[in-house]
């Protein structure tokens, strides 16, 4: 096995150890549980980065071509993401209850993929290009922490106060400032989306001659930004909060994931070459 391929693998065997210490540490009401979740959770990272590093020297490349990398490195901006709430809010830890979950399938995706190396052909090669995919992984990373923080919402709104569930997120600050949080979340996400499709429709133009062709992804990228387009107007113009809008968030991240690494499988797309298996 390759030093990359080791990396990785310690990578995913930490995050699977930092998902189980979350979830029994809310089950359990142990504290101690979830930090170590933490600190299992920013292991995998480092060993993750270690990972994208060793490749990115091989392939001559950052992560930007094939189902592998991008789906690989969705994963690591969601965690990054993660870590930095809690670096930021220390008592948000428990969240990872939600969100290495999430991250945990993306890494698992990108595992069963391929794992040879693309190259960034002439048609491909472009400034644009590295904006456009960095724009897709940090709207990635923070839509998860915000489905993370409204799942968590939903969890303590819908539990009873003396179910196990309910005390395990007691740490947690309160409803009102995670509902705020992810607000905040999805807002930097929308921006972070917004970019993304720009930068697209502007490294298209130079690729293939044209700006916007109504690709499938293409497509499904404008509808995830009018998604959430409706929570930002739904939140700030109609006032919604508490589970309402949590809801929002939460139905809306499958679509925007949908969009980015399970498209290539259901349409004959364009984007088919960088999201190549």
């Amino acid at each position: 096995m390759t030093t990359e391929i080791i990396l990785m693998w310690a990578a995913v065997t930490a995050y699977v150890v930092s998902t189980a210490l979350f979830v029994l540490g809310v089950s359990f009401e142990k504290d101690v549980l979830v930090r170590f979740g933490v600190w299992a959770a920013g292991a995998g990272l480092l060993l993750h980065a270690g990972a994208l590093g060793v490749r990115w020297v091989r392939v001559g490349h950052g992560p930007m071509r094939g189902y592998y990398e991008m789906t690989s490195s969705l994963c690591f901006l969601a965690v990054f993401m993660f870590l930095l709430l809690v670096w930021r809010y220390p008592k948000t830890g428990a969240v990872g209850v939600v969100i290495m979950p999430v991250s945990l399938l993306l890494v698992a995706a990108a595992m069963m993929a391929p794992k040879g190396g693309l190259e960034i052909t002439s048609m491909l090669a472009s400034y644009w290009l590295i904006i456009h995919v960095a724009f897709a992984k940090l709207a990635t990373g923070t839509l998860v922490v915000s489905f993370g923080l409204a799942g968590v919402y939903l969890i303590r709104a819908r539990s009873k106060p003396e179910s196990h569930w309910h005390r395990g997120l007691d740490r947690l600050p309160s409803q009102e400032i995670v509902d705020h949080l992810s607000s905040r979340f999805v807002f930097a996400g929308f921006i972070f989306w917004g970019m993304m499709i720009a930068s697209g429709a502007i490294w298209a133009n130079e690729s293939w001659g044209r700006y916007w062709s109504w690709d499938p992804i293409e497509t499904w990228s404008l509808v995830v930004w009018l998604v959430y387009a409706v929570y930002l107007h739904l939140r700030q113009t109609l006032g919604w909060r508490g589970e309402k809008i949590a809801w929002v968030a939460i139905l809306a991240l499958p679509l925007a994931l949908f969009c980015l690494v399970g498209i290539p499988f259901v349409y004959n797309t364009v984007h088919s070459g960088y999201l190549e298996w």
